[in-house]
């Protein structure tokens, strides 16, 4: 351990440094070979009901409301029309819009039920709006469900004929869904750019270098986008199952941003604790060889040791019956083991 010149860290270095073209093409090919399978990502607002154990009481319940109704019984589909006035709903118009509405939605292969009755649950006291409640057959946030919102705005709702004094408003359940996803992901590439941004001005300001900014950028892409990919083979393709892992074929849409927000803070103190005790070697005259030697040496017991930890404990996650939680435990588990290592 004390000895730099000799000792583990300082011969992995050198011998990383002996073949670096051969280490840097080896490891970053393994990294997008495990970064690939983030094609097939497919994200859904939350697993809900079939994430959890199905031995739970409540868990239970639901399935049996499922059988009788439909899973979308517990986050119904809600279209709200405001006719403009108080007793609109008695419109003729209206009703005639309302009547072409509900033989749409009953047409649909999604929809188990519609419920629109004259209570106050889905007319208010004043007759001005008008609540029509969809159940759904599947649960909200799976594909079928959001699909159905996509057909529920597009075609069911305009093809009913309200007139232009009304205004419709498709909420609840998959349009909530869908919208969390849309609205996540419209700025999702903002906070990526931004990020990327303050990284690169960041570590430019303090190793005063262009390279070694982009160098841990475009390291860090490739351990988040491994990590990405990782959990499509373990939760989407079941590869996890073995190890109590649920397999579930949607990531809840929170999950990416979470990852990428707090990995790459994680992966820049690291990148920061090796290169700058790398650049005091330097300082102090050693040749670019030592330094690098030299920082690896006297940091690298430091960085792997605080990256167990963070392992050790995001997998706490893992150990729960949830599959969000085990989603996001694996994820940063799995991004931390591959910066401290690979990285």
């Amino acid at each position: 351990r004390a000895d730099h010149e000799r000792g583990f860290w300082a011969a992995l270095a050198r011998l990383i440094m002996r073949y670096p073209k051969l280490v840097a093409g080896g490891t970053a090919a393994l990294l997008v070979g495990l970064a690939l399978p983030v094609l097939a990502l497919q994200l859904g607002p939350g697993a809900y009901a079939e994430g959890i154990p199905r031995d739970l009481e409540a868990v239970r319940g639901f399935d049996v409301l499922t059988e009788a109704v439909g899973a979308g019984a517990v986050a119904p589909s809600n279209v709200v029309v405001d006719t403009g006035r108080p007793g609109g709903v008695r419109d003729a118009a209206i009703g005639a819009a309302v009547a072409e509405l509900e033989r749409g939605l009953r047409s649909d292969p999604e929809v188990g039920e519609v419920r629109l009755d004259a209570t106050p649950q889905h007319v208010d006291p004043s007759a001005r709006y008008l609540n029509v409640e969809v159940v759904g057959l599947k649960d909200y946030g799976k594909p079928e469900s959001l699909e159905f919102v996509e057909r529920l705005r597009g075609e069911i709702i305009p093809s009913a004929g309200f007139p232009e004094s009304a205004s419709v408003f498709a909420g609840g359940g998959p349009p909530g869904g869908k919208d969390f996803l849309n609205l996540t992901y419209s700025w999702f590439p903002w906070l990526l750019v931004l990020v990327l941004l303050a990284t690169f001005v960041l570590l430019m300001r303090a190793f005063r270098s262009v390279v070694l900014p982009l160098k841990a950028i475009v390291l860090n892409l490739l351990s988040i986008g491994a990590t990405y990919g990782l959990l499509v083979i373990v939760f989407k393709w079941g590869a996890g199952e073995w190890a109590g892992l649920i397999a579930y074929d949607q990531i809840e849409g929170w999950i990416p941003v979470f990852l990428f927000a707090m990995l790459f803070g994680l992966s820049m103190d690291y990148e920061v604790f090796l290169v700058s005790r790398m650049r005091e070697e330097w300082d102090k005259g050693a040749t670019n060889e030592d330094a690098v030697v030299l920082g690896l040496t006297k940091t690298g017991r430091l960085v792997t040791a605080a990256g167990l930890i963070m392992f050790a404990a995001f997998m706490g996650f893992v150990v729960g019956s949830i599959v969000g939680l085990q989603q996001f435990g694996f994820g940063l588990a799995a991004a931390i083991l591959i910066d401290i290592t690979i990285v």
